[in-house]
């Protein structure tokens, strides 16, 4: 049998060798490549998922939310961006659109349901068993855009994100009340929600919305 070092299984998963590097190390010890470099994996963007509340109460936000969106989504190829209300509607290809005024009547079109109620649960529901299956992976941001007020039951909705944040990187939730002097989170739905959220954040100003960069790290 040829001496040598014996390779233990898995030693070469990972990163892939950086075979230059270990050859120009080796060259130093005349030729025994006592160390194995490997390259080093280039940081890898989060996906980020989008789901934003247009329901009645949320709106005098909505058109600063879909700008928001719709800079997402066009900044990033990879966004998905979805609107709900008492149902889940999938927007991104709209608003991705570079027609203004096709977008907006795409939008339109949408908009059955609009200011209405809100069955913030039952949408999650309906996102994780839909568009949920090929959308979320462990390089998947959710940021739901909500100011908490739902019809469902508070429990409903702490079992839908419990699914979610089992299938995806990161959950955080944007509330426009957060922001506003004497708001506490302590209605039936957002406090059921909290111990599921990786970050519970205001979303009432610009500046706001343009301070969240840090919650869609990289991996």
């Amino acid at each position: 049998m040829t001496a040598g070092r014996v390779v233990a299984a898995g030693a070469w998963r990972g990163p892939e060798p950086d075979l230059r590097r270990t050859l120009r190390a080796s060259l130093a010890r005349g030729g025994e490549p006592i160390d194995l470099y490997r390259r080093a994996r280039p940081p890898r963007p989060m996906r980020i998922v989008a789901l934003c509340d247009v329901s009645g109460s949320m709106s005098v936000y909505a058109r600063v939310f879909l700008a928001f969106l719709r800079g997402l989504v066009g900044h990033d190829t990879q966004a998905d961006a979805y609107l709900f209300h008492t149902r889940l509607m999938r927007v991104t290809g709209a608003l991705r659109d570079h027609d203004s005024l096709r977008a907006a009547a795409r939008l339109s079109l949408m908009a059955e349901g609009f200011g209405g109620g809100t069955d913030i649960s039952g949408c999650l529901e309906r996102f994780l068993s839909g568009y949920g299956a090929r959308a979320l992976n462990g390089r998947t941001v959710v940021v739901i855009l909500s100011d908490g007020y739902c019809t469902s039951p508070p429990e409903a909705l702490a079992a839908a994100l419990a699914r979610l944040r089992r299938r995806a990187r990161r959950v955080v939730w944007l509330n426009p009340l957060l922001g506003w002097r004497d708001y506490a989170p302590v209605a039936g739905a957002i406090a059921a929600a909290r111990p599921y959220l990786d970050a519970h954040l205001p979303a009432n100003t610009l500046q706001a919305l343009a301070a969240l960069e840090s919650e869609f790290a990289w991996l």
